[in-house]
This record gives structure tokens, sequence and C-alpha cells, in this order.
């Protein structure tokens, strides 16, 4: 009898963990804007605070396999680099990253491409604190808004970390960034939490189901699932971790398919 029991409840769970599976595994929809940019263009990707990079692979490869032009931004690497960087200075916010490195390298990269390093219009594909520095070239610094079309936001804390900011604690390099990245902070704030008017923003938050019930809404293991979300924008939330939002397919296949539309 009590072995019956049993079969039958091991049985009942099998059920709804069979219900459930959609639910921890499948996408949630997609909310905001639907709107996309004016067309291809040459594509920018800008890592996160202390990546190697790596996590841009299958992006990469997908976007080139379709025939869109990846900037390379360390051409004594082998393959195809995103925008890494690694700050020295704890008073350095991200107004500064934005502003004297990110910008020059995004030049510089153009340069080396062929392209005119002033006039010519490209797409982003940033994640985490990288998304926040294009952001404030787009949104605080003159002319940068012309010069983006499509701008994608993955697992960037536009809305701030906790997380984030207790992982930067301490007065070493990345005190200000950390400071920066709080919920509520001056920078955020300034920045705003509404794509602006004219600009083509697609945001994607990560939302694993083994994470889901840690924090309200969604962790990602560093950002809030829905802290990249901003009004108006296409805002999306994928089952993946923090680090691993580019590599998920399904992603990459959004991304593509974002970045090609007219």
């Amino acid at each position: 009898m009590v072995r019956r029991l049993v079969a039958l409840l091991l049985v009942a769970a099998g059920l709804v963990l069979l219900a459930l599976l959609p639910q921890l595994f499948e996408p949630r929809a997609d909310v905001g804007a639907a709107g996309v940019g004016a067309g291809t263009f040459p594509v920018v990707e800008v890592a996160g605070l202390g990546s190697n990079g790596s996590g841009y692979a299958r992006l990469t490869r997908r976007l080139r396999h379709d025939g869109v032009r990846v900037l390379d931004f360390d051409p004594d690497r082998a393959g195809t680099q995103p925008l890494l960087y690694e700050p020295t200075d704890p008073a350095a916010g991200i107004a500064d990253l934005a502003e004297d490195t990110v910008a020059p390298a995004i030049a510089d990269a153009l340069t080396r491409a062929g392209y005119d390093p002033t006039t010519q219009v490209v797409d982003v594909v940033s994640h985490s604190t990288g998304g926040l520095a294009v952001r404030h070239l787009v949104e605080q610094v003159p002319g940068w808004a012309e010069r983006v079309d499509d701008l994608v936001l993955v697992a960037v804390p536009d809305h701030g970390s906790w997380a984030v900011w207790a992982e930067t604690r301490g007065g070493g390099p990345f005190d200000q960034l950390g400071e920066d990245m709080r919920p509520g902070s001056g920078f955020l704030d300034e920045l705003g939490y509404t794509e602006p008017d004219g600009e083509v923003y697609t945001t994607f938050g990560g939302d694993p189901w083994l994470l889901r019930h840690v924090w309200p809404g969604g962790f990602d293991d560093q950002v809030p699932a829905r802290s990249p979300f901003l009004d108006g924008a296409a805002n999306n939330v994928y089952p993946s971790f923090h680090g691993r939002l580019l590599r998920n397919e399904a992603v990459v296949d959004k991304i593509a398919a974002t970045l090609a539309a007219d």
C-alpha cells in the first residue's frame, strides 16, 4: 500500500514537472515597442566589466555568416574581438569609461576597417556595464545619437543592481563604476529609464529558473531580470544566467533578426 502511494506520488510529481517545463525553459513574451532601426550597419560589440569577450563568439559567427560586418577591436588576437576594457582608477565612473575608453576604441576600430570614424553609423550590441557606457554616449554626448542606429542592451543594469554594487565595494578599481550601478544612483537617474525619442533600443534580461525565486521578478546572478527594461523599448527576458545570455541561441537569433530588419 505504501509503495503504491509512493509510486502514485512520483507519477503525479512527474506530471506536474512536465506541465511546468514550458514555463521553466521557454522565453517569456516580449513587451514594449516592436520598432527596429533603419537597416544593417557595421556592428560594435561592447563587453561587460571584467569580460574576456568569449561570450560574443556565437553572435559574431552568426552575424558574419549573415554577411554583417563586425568590427574587430583587437587585431593582434585571432578572430573578431569585442571591445574590452580594464579600469584602473577607482574614481573613474561609467561616463569616464564611455568617453575616455569606449568612444576612442570605436573610432580606432572604424578607421582600421576603412570607415570614417566621425560619420559612420553603427549598430551596437552591448553587455552589462558596456551597455551603460554606450547609453551615456548616445544620450549625453553630442553627435552620438545620430551615429548609433540599433542599440541592443543585454543584461544591462539600467535600473541598477545591488549585487553589482556590493561586489565593487572596497576602494578597488571598480569602486565608482559600482556606485554608478547602484539602484537610484545619480548616474542612472540622469540617464533615465525610457528609450529616448528617435532611438531604437532592444533589451534582454536573464531569468534562469533556478534563481527565479531568489529575487522578486527574477535574477540572472548579477542583475535583476527586469533591470535592463526601459519604457518604450523592445524588452525581452530569457531563462539564462548573466554571463550566458549571449550564448543563448534564441537570444542570438533575436539579435540577428533585430539588426537585419529595416
